[in-house]
């Protein structure tokens, strides 16, 4: 697919509430100058096509241009999986061992923070650290589907930063409140829509997570142990995967710890996907 032809979904609040939008942008990421159009909630039809729907809202009404509107978290799903340890590096530099097959846990929707909003560090704790990933967007309902067809349920693509409390984590065993303080899942700040059956160019993409500016994580998405059609068909053999669902593929190595006063960066090198920023308080 070339720059032009992207599709790119977002939300943002007004003030009757949050609205979906798409950019009507001439090329490459959206702009401060291009235009919001409302359209439907794109993952409103369990079995239907995401980037069709957004494609035949492209005529709605206007909504201002990117650069004076509040942009939301670009997702609503009604589940956040997530994938542990699935670069090998990340895994030793926490001194646990590579897994013979994924290790999911969850993240509560109400983690979700959209790319710009502050996330609140809880005190008391001794180390909680940021998280660089790449995160799957799912388009169309998904049962026990085969790695072959995992393309087919793949609606698109933002950032994402699975922050994490390493105190809890070690204490807790299970990892439900280490991951899951509010503010604990920056996403955005948009959707990149895939076409349906499009295959995510891996080896030439590389996760990157930075702090107040200095790079700390770098690795090719062709690094994972696991990729995403095979997390796709692992994950939808337990549960059904619905439109709008959301998957964290994992971080490299380079985890770093946070402060109050940083600035925590998730970027994509290779493919056009605008950064996720977020400071910390």
């Amino acid at each position: 697919m070339s720059t032009s032809e992207v599709l790119w979904v977002g939300r943002v609040a007004t003030a009757a509430g949050a609205r979906w939008v798409q950019v009507q942008a001439s090329g490459g990421a959206p702009a401060a100058d291009d235009l919001l159009v409302a359209i439907d909630d794109p993952f409103a039809d369990e079995a239907g096509e995401p980037y069709a729907r957004v494609r035949a809202s492209a005529g709605g009404a206007g909504l201002g241009r990117v650069g004076e509107a509040r942009l939301l978290a670009p997702v609503r799903p009604s589940k956040v999986v997530c994938v542990g340890r699935n670069f090998r590096a990340h895994a030793a530099e926490l001194g646990n061992e590579v897994p013979t097959e994924p290790l999911l846990f969850f993240k509560p929707p109400s983690c979700l923070v959209a790319s710009g909003e502050p996330v609140t560090l809880p005190r008391g704790y001794e180390r909680i650290d940021m998280e660089a990933e790449l995160v799957v967007v799912i388009g169309r309902r998904a049962t026990a589907i085969a790695a072959t067809d995992a393309w087919q349920h793949v609606a698109g693509y933002t950032l994402g930063n699975d922050v994490s409390n390493r105190d809890l984590q070690k204490r807790d065993k299970q990892w439900t409140r280490a991951k899951g303080f509010d503010g604990f899942g920056p996403v955005g700040p948009w959707l990149r829509m895939s076409p349906p059956g499009a295959v995510l160019p891996a080896a030439a993409l590389r996760i990157q997570g930075g702090l107040n500016g200095e790079r700390k994580q770098d690795a090719s998405l062709a690094d994972m142990v696991f990729e995403v059609p095979f997390l796709l068909a692992y994950i939808s053999a337990c549960m059904t995967l619905m439109p709008g669902d959301i998957i964290f593929t994992g971080t490299p190595e380079g985890v770093c710890a946070l402060r109050p006063g940083d600035v925590m960066t998730v970027e994509l090198a290779g493919w056009e996907l605008p950064p996720l920023v977020n400071p910390t308080r």
